[in-house]
Parts: C-alpha cells; sequence; structure tokens
C-alpha cells in the first residue's frame, strides 16, 4: 500500500512533465509534415534526443553529489534542494499560465527557422524544451524522493509511458480533450507538492539549527486522529507534506507558499489582460 502512495507523486510528475514535452515535440513534428518540410524531422529528434542526455547527466551529477553527503551536509542540502525545488515548481506554474497559443507561437518559430533555412533553429527549440521538462523532473523527482524515500522507477516509468501515449493519440489520432483542463489539475497538485517541500525544507533547517524551534512547538498534536505513519497520513505527507506535529514556522511556510503561488498567479493574469 505505501509503495503504490510512494509511486503516485513520480508517477504525476513525470506524466506532467513528459506530456508538455510531448506537445511542444508533436506541435513542431505536425507543422513540418502539413507544410512539407520533412526534412528538418531529423532535427526535432536531434534536438530530443539531446535534451534527454543533458537532463540524463544532470540527473547523474546531482545522484553523484547528492550520495556522498552525509550528516548535516546531508541534510543542510536537502533542505536547501528542497527550497530551490518549490521555486522551481512556482516559475513553471508560473510559466505555464502564462502561455496563451503556445501551439501558434511554437509554429511562428519553426516558421521562422525554416525560412532562413536553419535546422539548427529547430534543434535548439525542441532541445531547451526537452531540457527545460528533464531538468525540472530530475528537480522534483530528487526531491520528492527526500520525502517518500522509496524507488521511483516504476512510478516514473509509468508516467512517462502514459504521457507519451496521450500525446502520441493527440496528435496521431487528433483527439479533442481539453488540455487546459489537465495542466489546472495538475496544477493544484504541484502548487500543493511546492508548498510542502517549503515546510520539509523549513523543518530540515530547524533540525540543524539554523532556524529556532519554539518552546511551545509543536503548535498542536492530532497523531491520534491522524497520525503520520498511517495510510492516509503518509499519502498525505508524501504528497503535500502533511505532518500531525507541525511546528509554528511549517505552518507559516505552507499556508505563505500557497498563498504567495496564487498571489504571483494573480499578478500574472492582471499583466496578461493588460497586454
Amino acid at each position: 500500500m505505501v509503495a503504490s502512495v510512494d509511486m503516485l507523486i513520480p508517477l504525476l510528475i513525470t506524466f506532467r512533465e513528459t506530456l508538455e514535452a510531448a506537445i511542444v515535440v508533436g506541435v513542431v513534428l505536425t507543422f513540418l509534415v502539413k507544410t512539407d518540410q520533412k526534412f528538418f524531422n531529423t532535427y526535432v529528434w536531434r534536438g530530443v534526443g539531446a535534451g534527454i542526455l543533458a537532463s540524463v547527466f544532470l540527473a547523474a551529477v546531482l545522484e553523484t553529489f547528492f550520495g556522498g553527503f552525509t550528516g548535516r551536509t546531508e541534510m543542510l542540502f536537502e533542505g536547501m534542494l528542497m527550497l530551490v525545488t518549490a521555486v522551481s515548481i512556482t516559475w513553471m506554474i508560473l510559466w505555464v499560465h502564462r502561455q496563451k497559443d503556445v501551439a501558434k507561437k511554437i509554429k511562428e518559430d519553426v516558421a521562422r527557422h525554416i525560412e532562413k533555412g536553419y535546422g539548427i533553429g529547430i534543434f535548439i527549440l525542441t532541445a531547451t524544451a526537452v531540457l527545460r521538462e528533464g531538468t525540472e523532473t530530475v528537480l522534483y523527482l530528487k526531491a520528492s524522493s527526500i520525502v517518500a524515500q522509496s524507488n521511483q522507477l516504476i512510478g516514473g516509468t509509468l508516467g512517462i509511458l502514459a504521457a507519451l501515449a496521450l500525446g502520441y493519440a493527440l496528435f496521431r489520432f487528433a483527439l479533442r480533450i481539453n488540455l487546459s483542463m489537465v495542466f489546472t489539475a495538475t496544477n493544484v497538485f504541484l502548487i500543493m507538492f511546492a508548498a510542502g517541500l517549503v515546510a520539509h525544507g523549513v523543518h530540515e533547517f530547524q533540525e540543524l539549527g539554523v532556524l529556532p524551534v519554539f518552546s511551545f512547538d509543536p503548535v498542536f498534536n492530532i497523531a491520534h486522529v491522524l497520525d503520520n505513519q498511517s495510510f492516509l497520513g503518509s499519502l498525505l505527507r508524501t504528497l503535500f507534506g502533511y505532518t500531525s506535529t507541525p511546528t509554528l514556522l511549517e505552518l507559516a511556510a505552507y499556508t505563505s507558499s500557497i498563498a504567495g503561488i496564487l498571489w504571483l498567479k494573480r499578478v500574472a493574469d492582471r499583466t496578461l489582460r493588460a497586454y
């Protein structure tokens, strides 16, 4: 049961990020086919390969450095990684939120590169798209592995396969699906996941003594109602950073993170309406 819970986060993360990359690649390939520019397909696939290799290299570097830390250094690294990942998730949510007519912009970029005969431009476009999603995936999975402490291979693989299948179906069979609803649902999950990472990061810094632990901490103890070790408690802890014994700073970090992301989204909305 716990293993299935721990697989859920990597499945959702890899599904979301792979689907975003698949949509970019699918739009580019579809545009090239419809404009009879299949010659540039090879640049697209080379870009995909380069983005994947760069992401794998980043994962290897992160794992190598992370594996070499112990004690206080490991705790400090974990806390910093969680905060960096939370910031990255926030940036990604806002970036996706601001993208209106994404397919149209991608097509315009591809058309501009074709006009100039720059296959390298198409290569860079797809490579950076895949690398961006790959980098986010690496950070999110590493941060979630600290919380869940589990093997993420099965969940991550299932998420990738599901996203590839959906991406292929979208462009092969022209399925009509409201992708905005898919991304909205995953955005809700990611907002709460990011807030949980911030709270976890604060917890690590409190254990290190970098942040204070007040005399009245924990603020409350509801372990008798929903313990961290129970199935539901483990699920909520893994997904959203739940703890039955939160400190004041953990609660403040969690609530302010959610409020901050929602405020930034409102700012982004106002900016878009202004233009």
